[in-house]
């Protein structure tokens, strides 16, 4: 027993010291570690970075910064980097004792406090560069700055007319901008190159402003001092020779908006010359889409008048036309309706009509009248006038569809009274075709169709006889009675036919009559069926005898036809 406890403490022990020689070994990478990065710092070329701004004025705020960075560097060299020497030094003699706990922690902090120093460091090398690439902005930019300004400077002197009295303010704004290229000069040689960069964006600004604002007021002007003044007099004129004319265009309220339009002028001249350009293009434009719309509003008056002046003769000439046709309809609707009943849809329809003329007619007047004593513009009256042309065209369609419609009915009558006349030839061959048929009995159901057809057809006369004829109750007679002798032709064909057929099937079974009584008896009575006029039977009796010898024997029957 004292054995097994003695073997389980040393396995235990032998446990504990290998999981501490490990850990204490990799406590050791990474102080190795952490080592290696001081060094990369150490030998990082921080002091030659600084030392690139030598190259500049050093004063103001190169030289505090300069003097701010070279402090930092000798900091983290002198401190910072020996403090982290001594912690490296700590964390493994806490390794050696077991204090692992205490090891990490001081390694998280060494490690937090190299990538502070790394960060410090990338901001002082950005710092750098950005005063370096100030300088180099500074010294190029004012090149460009300066050669921007004469540019202005000509372009103000070349055009001070054409800018009018805005010249004045762009003059003094010029000057202005004198002040700032000295502030910019000052804080350059003061080393101020940040704040000089500054002042050069903002020049920058200022100038493309200002530079945009010289090019933009010429072209104002000229639109607002001499374009748009000349085209709204020049559309006041065309409106007064217009009136004197005999157009009425008062009512678009032309002058209105021209007076509006000349204040507009004044109220636009004097915000340019104060450089309060905001807005002023787009009234500029409003004004000229008013101008616009007011000369196409003219052009389409001129176009109204011709066309109201060509087709106002032509459309009183289609209305009296109308108003003969409608006269003309009422006649023939007097005659016909002597000897066929219209329908009341067709009358409705040709009441409607002669009201919708009465109406044309009163429009017809009201427009004469405003053309007359010039109450509307051309315009206006061309609108008109198509409305009516338009009412004058479904007034046209409607009487000619009336007398396409009383057409009809005597149309209708005629081709009525030719069916009938057809329908008696039809039924007299069918009854002369049975009289040579020479059957033993006619059956009593063709004879039933035959009478049928004969009454319909005297009911379809005695109804074309009626005064006034009524062509619907018309039709429909005709179109029974037509049906009726249709029937009595196809039934004495199946009829006729069915007879042949019974009376070759007798003398087909007649070979069979010797041979076998119950076959002799079977076509016995078929003859008997024959002679009473039942075919079908007489087919069916026949049939079924020969069958009795010879199967299948219809379609040799069939053949001796």
């Amino acid at each position: 027993m004292i054995y097994y406890v003695i073997l389980i403490l040393a396995l235990l022990i032998a446990g504990v010291i290998i999981y501490g020689a490990l850990y204490r070994r990799n406590i050791y990478k990474a102080v190795d570690r952490l080592e290696s990065w001081k060094t990369k710092i150490a030998n990082k070329p921080v002091a030659d970075e600084i030392s690139k701004v030598k190259g500049l004025t050093m004063s103001g705020e190169t030289e505090e910064k300069f003097e701010e960075w070279r402090k930092e560097w000798d900091d983290i060299l002198g401190i910072q980097l020996p403090n982290v020497e001594e912690a490296l030094f700590d964390i493994e003699d806490w390794a050696n004792k077991y204090r692992f706990r205490t090891s990490k922690v001081h390694i998280e902090g060494v490690e937090q406090q190299l990538q502070d120093i790394d960060t410090h460091i990338a901001a002082i090398f950005q710092e750098v560069e950005q005063l370096i690439h100030s300088e180099e902005e500074n010294r190029t930019g004012i090149t460009d700055k300066q050669k921007q300004y004469e540019n202005m400077r000509q372009f103000l002197s070349q055009n001070w007319l054409s800018l009018g009295k805005a010249a004045l303010i762009l003059e003094k704004r010029c000057k202005e901008m004198e002040k700032s290229f000295s502030a910019f000069y000052e804080e350059r040689e003061a080393g101020n190159y940040k704040k000089a960069n500054q002042i050069l964006n903002q020049l920058h600004e200022e100038m493309t402003a200002e530079e945009e604002r010289m090019h933009a007021i010429p072209a104002m002007l000229v639109e607002i001092e001499k374009d748009l003044p000349e085209e709204c007099k020049e559309l006041e004129q065309g409106i007064e020779e217009m009136e004197a004319d005999g157009y009425k265009v008062d009512h678009y309220n032309f002058r209105t908006r021209i007076r509006e339009s000349q204040e507009a002028f004044m109220e636009m001249t004097k915000a340019v010359s104060n450089l309060e350009l905001e807005g002023i293009q787009d009234r500029i434009k409003e004004i000229r889409n008013f101008i616009e719309e007011a000369f196409n509003t003219l052009e389409k008056e001129v176009e109204a008048r011709r066309y109201v002046e060509e087709q106002t003769p032509e459309a009183k000439q289609e209305l009296v036309k109308l108003e003969e046709q409608i006269n003309e309809l009422e006649q023939e609707r007097e005659i016909v309706q002597a000897s066929y009943r219209i329908p009341d849809e067709e009358q409705q329809r040709q009441e409607k009509t002669a009201k919708n003329l009465q109406d044309a007619f009163q429009q017809w007047r009201v427009f004469e009248d405003v053309k007359e004593h010039q109450k509307q513009s051309f315009s206006g009256l061309k609108k008109t006038l198509e409305q009516i042309k338009k009412e004058m065209n479904n007034l046209e369609k409607s009487i000619r569809g009336s007398k396409e419609k009383l057409y009809t009915l005597r149309k209708d009558e005629v081709k009525a009274l030719e069916m009938l006349k057809n329908l008696r030839r039809q039924l007299l061959r069918d009854q002369m075709t049975l009289q040579r048929s020479f059957l033993p009995k006619v059956p009593s159901s063709l004879l039933n169709e035959i009478d049928a057809a004969e009454e319909r057809l005297e009911a379809a006369a005695s109804i074309l006889e009626e005064v006034p004829v009524e062509i619907g109750r018309v039709n429909g007679s005709v179109e029974d009675a037509e049906h009726h002798v249709n029937k009595v032709h196809q039934q004495l064909k199946a009829t006729m036919e069915q007879a042949r057929f019974a009376e070759r099937a007798i003398q087909y079974g007649n070979k069979y009559r010797s041979s076998s009584a119950a076959v002799e008896e079977a076509l016995l009575q078929a003859e008997n069926y024959f002679r009473k006029g039942y075919y079908d039977e007489a087919v069916s009796a026949a049939i079924q005898a020969i069958e009795q010898k010879e199967p299948n024997a219809v379609d040799k029957i069939n053949a001796l036809a």
